[in-house]
């Protein structure tokens, strides 16, 4: 069985303790956990989640993609451990001009796991390069870029899956990436957090 979700549940171990029978991290689409990854440029500029931007003329320079980005992730049980406050945060160094806007957008596919991948086999869900069409997006926070930072929160019941905030129906989200806006252009993405997929050995447990 081929499992093509998140990996990243470094944060989540107080809460997921009895999620693997065999201490393999599990599979599940879930939250993303604390990561300081360097950020690369998507190929495709995103779209505004507000009205579109005015198209750039071919002689304008677009807006600098997010430098110095980090992504970060606390969890905050109740008494029982029952439920979990979650927070993410994603914190830029530049731009921090202003008049500009971040983004900050999951992204709800593991794009670059292969079909058929081996057992006991890894990798990232977003690499550098990687076309992200509108249809794989789904916008988490936005702010000012003088800021340098945006953060989101939901809860959840604790377990092996955390999907989106606020959408506890909707999709999870197995990457973050984030953009500049500027009210006449945009800047290519920054990944935040590549996420990441686990093939399973044939005697693995996996929750």
């Amino acid at each position: 069985m081929t499992f093509g979700r998140a990996l990243l549940v470094a944060s989540f171990a107080l809460v997921l303790t009895a999620c693997a029978a065999s201490g393999v991290p599990s599979p599940s689409a879930i939250a993303l956990a604390p990561s300081a990854t360097t950020p690369a440029a998507a190929t495709d500029a995103p779209q505004s989640p507000g009205p579109l931007p005015t198209p750039m003329s071919p002689t304008a320079s677009p807006s600098p993609k997010p430098t110095g980005v980090k992504f970060d992730t606390q969890v905050r049980p109740n008494a029982d451990e029952s439920v979990a406050e979650i927070t993410q945060t994603v914190t830029w160094q530049a731009p921090r001009t202003n008049g500009v806007m971040i983004s900050v957008y999951g992204i709800t596919k593991c794009i670059a796991q292969p079909p058929n991948p081996s057992p006991a086999t890894s990798g990232p869900c977003l690499v550098e390069h990687t076309p992200l069409p509108v249809s794989v997006r789904r916008l988490l926070a936005t702010a000012p870029a003088s800021d340098g930072s945006a953060s989101w929160t939901w809860s959840e019941e604790t377990g092996c899956d955390v999907g989106l905030p606020n959408e506890p129906d909707g999709p999870a989200y197995y990457a973050v990436v984030l953009a500049a806006y500027s009210a006449s252009d945009h800047s290519i993405f920054a990944i935040a957090e590549p996420g990441g997929w686990y093939e399973p050995g044939p005697d693995e447990v996996i929750c």
